[in-house]
């Protein structure tokens, strides 16, 4: 009979078996990834924009994968759109295709052409943008924050006070469009019954 016993790995050999899983995850990603190029034709905010196809002129809204730039009302956030159009706008980007969020817009990594630059780690290492701790594809990319962080570079320049994460922030301050029109009435709540 052959005896086989398990034991539970230590610290060190999960965090090894997790980095591997990640490289083995970020590898398939990229094996399987969808890939488009095209030319930026419109840049919304400091992480999302509009891509027009080279080969069917099609138009593609795309949203960068791993990263978070600060919304439209919140400090920053006219900094971190004007970074992403200076990288970006009127240029042809090589898109590697991740995901596709519930607006239908593609998740992507975004390579600029001819030079190859990674612009999601670029936003990152300027301090224009956080990592998206929820959907973080890049493990370099909290190196990246980090450094811009410590050298105070960007949205890091702001008092702490000023420095809200996207995903709090959108929490705590519901889109618009849920709110009623201030021309409309709210529905009003359904009356009592008292005995």
């Amino acid at each position: 009979m052959i005896n086989i016993s398990w034991r539970r790995p230590s610290a060190t050999g999960r965090a090894t078996l997790f980095l591997l899983l990640a490289t083995v995850l970020l590898w398939w990603q990229q094996l399987c990834a969808e890939e488009i190029a095209g030319t930026v034709t419109r840049v919304f905010d400091g992480d999302s924009f509009i891509v027009t196809t080279s080969s069917e002129k099609t138009h593609v809204e795309v949203r960068l994968a791993g990263i978070d730039a600060p919304e439209k009302d919140q400090p920053y956030a006219d900094k971190a759109r004007a970074a992403l159009r200076g990288l970006i706008l009127d240029r042809r980007l090589k898109l590697e295709v991740l995901d596709v969020d519930r607006y239908g817009r593609k998740v992507a990594r975004a390579f600029r052409t001819p030079d190859g630059l990674d612009i999601n780690a670029e936003l990152i290492r300027g301090g224009h943008a956080w990592v998206y701790r929820r959907r973080a594809y890049d493990p370099s990319l909290y190196d990246l924050e980090r450094a811009a962080r410590t050298a105070g570079l960007g949205l890091w320049a702001l008092p702490e006070s000023e420095r809200e994460p996207p995903w709090r922030w959108r929490r705590s301050h519901p889109p618009e469009h849920h709110a009623a029109a201030p021309d409309q009435k709210a529905p009003s709540p359904p009356a009592s019954k008292s005995r």
